[in-house]
């Protein structure tokens, strides 16, 4: 398979400033969304206005604003299947784990239908994915990786993004097991391998091991 024939729409949720994303292939009208946000609204326009089906959703991890759209998602495809890590599972159905009911507004959604492990390989849409666990802004947050002949794209949530990384003040959070994560699942990757962020732009791991500051070691 190439990276370059993956299609993969960017929709951010101005709630949040969290990035929702939908991938396809040209030659099927399966797809995946990683993590539903709050607008998610305008990931059901896109994907009704290509005339696609949404087989799984991929959660990165169960904080409300990565997760406030699977019910809608569900409600309108009942067969989209919902994938967590195993340890952030609950969180889709506990507003206190999942930090909506600190903000007054409680948010639950659908159970997980697939719970995933470090090193699990799976395939949505035609598209071969490997997941790899990477705790420390949520105990159980997974980053998703797909790897073509032509390059390597990670969908990486709260984990890492330009110049930064995920908070881990949370509950369940570790500052040290997320650097930990970073460095031996994602910074191990091909340099030219780009990041897919939960918030801001995409980036790479060529230019995170140059001006990450928390990378390098400038920012504890």
């Amino acid at each position: 398979m190439l990276i370059s024939d993956l299609n993969i729409k960017t929709i951010e949720s101005p709630s949040f400033g969290q990035n929702a994303y939908i991938v396809y292939l040209d030659s099927s009208k399966d797809c995946f969304i990683v993590d539903a946000g709050f607008d998610v609204d305008q990931v059901i326009k896109f994907i009704k206005r290509k005339d696609l089906n949404p087989t799984a959703i991929l959660v990165t991890h169960g904080h409300l604003d990565h997760i406030a759209g699977n019910t809608d998602i569900k409600e309108e495809w009942l067969k989209c299947k919902i994938y967590v890590g195993e340890e952030d599972r609950e969180k889709l159905i506990d507003p206190q784990g999942n930090l909506s009911a600190a903000f007054g507004v409680p948010v639950t959604t659908p159970p997980a239908d697939v719970t995933l492990k470090d090193g699990d390989e799976i395939t949505i849409a035609g598209i071969p994915i490997h997941v790899d666990h990477v705790p420390g802004h949520s105990q159980g947050h997974v980053i998703y990786r797909i790897q073509g002949d032509d390059g390597t794209i990670i969908f990486v949530g709260d984990v890492i993004f330009m110049n930064s990384v995920g908070r881990s003040d949370f509950p369940g959070g570790n500052h040290n097991l997320l650097i930990q994560g970073i460095r031996n699942k994602i910074l191990t990757q091909p340099p030219d391998t780009v990041l897919f962020t939960g918030h801001g732009p995409k980036t790479t791991v060529e230019r995170e091991l140059h001006y990450n500051p928390y990378i390098k070691g400038d920012v504890c």
